[in-house]
């Protein structure tokens, strides 16, 4: 547990710089972490003796944050319908890939890939001072749940949550996943006015509880591949931890959540 905890602590302090700097800085940070997680999922399915074409998802991944904010959206979204095209005509005429690899190759362009994008969009899709409570939300709320969860889990969990998915978690455990999600709403309300912002309380606090929900189906479907490929982690990078995909899956189910929120509030004027 001091591992994890410690670990967990250098993590968000890397967030929290991440954020703070924003720029370059940012643009490498996502490029490296959707490498790394199309790499992971790749390694998944290697495990059940799949062969998925990853160069045209390799591609896009290091390109995307930098097509988006140099170019636009337009251009990132071509780039994304290319890579997938690419691996459809690399499968036709490639001898090392089977039939039974083009599914897996066009899964993960849609599980990480385009839940990465959505990361990308809910920080450059706003203003600044938007930006860094939406990218707060998206990227620190779930981390929050996950939390509290944890640590509500392993001291009063007793019931199972869904037990042939993950056998640790537990509904007390899912509860405080909510609990956490919530209390970091209202803590985002206060802590926007450092920067300039501000968001309506109750907004930040359904979102807040929104990420608690969400961020436990994202932890589920992680797990249910990890069980489907009989592995605990999906890497060892982070100890304690696991790997890219171990610590953002929770945080990719939230971004679309909050992204759409936002965009939806843009749309109104209310910010």
């Amino acid at each position: 547990m001091k591992t994890r905890i410690i670990v967990g602590i250098l993590l968000v302090l890397l967030l929290i710089v991440v954020l703070f700097v924003g720029g370059f800085l940012l643009l490498c940070v996502l490029a490296l972490f959707s490498l790394a997680a199309i790499y992971e999922m790749g390694q998944t399915f290697r495990k059940k003796s799949y062969d998925p074409i990853l160069i045209p998802a390799y591609v896009f991944a290091i390109a995307y944050p930098f097509v988006y904010f140099y170019l636009g959206m337009l251009p990132m979204f071509v780039l994304y319908l290319a890579s997938v095209m690419t691996t459809m005509i690399w499968s036709l005429f490639t001898k090392r890939h089977t039939t039974n690899d083009i599914i897996p190759s066009l899964f993960i362009l849609n599980y990480p890939t385009l839940f990465l994008m959505c990361m990308l969009l809910v920080y450059y899709s706003f203003g600044r001072p938007i930006a860094l409570v939406a990218a707060g939300m998206a990227y620190a709320a779930p981390e929050c749940a996950d939390t509290f969860a944890y640590f509500g889990g392993t001291f009063l969990g007793k019931h199972k949550l869904c037990p042939t998915i993950s056998p640790k978690k537990t509904v007390e455990g899912a509860i405080f996943a909510l609990i956490g999600g919530t209390a970091f709403g209202v803590g985002m309300f206060y802590l926007q006015r450092l920067w300039g912002a501000n968001i309506n309380l109750i907004v930040l606090v359904l979102l807040g509880l929104g990420c608690g929900l969400f961020s436990q189906f994202g932890d589920l479907f992680a797990s249910l591949l990890k069980r489907w490929a009989g592995v605990k982690d999906f890497s060892s990078v982070f100890p304690g931890h696991g790997g890219i995909i171990d610590r953002i899956d929770s945080i990719m189910f939230c971004t679309p959540v909050v992204l759409c929120v936002f965009l939806f509030m843009q749309k109104l004027g209310t910010f």
